[in-house]
């Protein structure tokens, strides 16, 4: 008879803290929600190398981000913060530095829609193509979290001086073909 009194108070037990957990857990998702209030957002830091030979030239490319604290806190619509980002990128052409500079949103401000240079952070840099001796890198201007961009081609000339274009080759939604239930309308 011990016995069993003895298991129905284990279980009784069981049952009271089992039924206590969930309350502990929405005070801490509470306490959670009032921490990330005020927390501001950031990509990871990011850093990739290769290389490609260009004519008998060795080229090798290294790119670099991270949230930039000196750098305005966008912040969108809904109040959430976002840190923007520094990006560098150091080129070398058989092993001399041929080019090695940081880039950040302001270096696209006199290109970017005025919405872009309130509300977007720079979030990409890639290698985009080598020709004539020409370096192309990717890049681009976008609200966070979101697919809304400015996309930009930083050039690198052979001889270490840059130029930065928009990149007219992806299409304006105004500039996309009709649809099929377009044309049929």
């Amino acid at each position: 008879m011990k016995k069993y009194h003895l298991i129905s108070l284990f279980s009784y037990s069981l049952i009271l803290f089992a039924s206590c957990g969930p309350q502990k857990a929405e005070t801490d998702g509470q306490k959670q929600a009032e921490q990330t209030e005020n927390e501001v957002r950031s990509l990871p830091d990011y850093a990739y190398t290769d290389s490609l030979m260009q004519g008998s030239h060795k080229v090798v490319y290294a790119i670099t981000s991270g949230a930039d604290s000196t750098l305005q806190i966008v912040q969108d619509d809904d109040g959430t913060k976002y840190a923007d980002n520094r990006f560098r990128l150091v080129v070398t052409k058989d092993g001399k530095q041929l080019f090695d500079r940081s880039f950040t949103k302001g270096d696209f401000k006199s290109q970017l829609p005025e919405d872009f240079q309130k509300y977007g952070i720079m979030d990409g840099m890639r290698f985009h193509h080598a020709e004539e001796g020409k370096l192309y890198f990717s890049t681009c201007v976008s609200f966070p979290d979101s697919d809304m961009s400015c996309p930009f081609i930083l050039t690198i000339g052979p001889d270490g001086s840059y130029t930065i274009t928009p990149d007219t080759s992806i299409p304006e939604e105004d500039e996309l073909p009709p649809t099929q239930s377009e044309e049929n309308e």
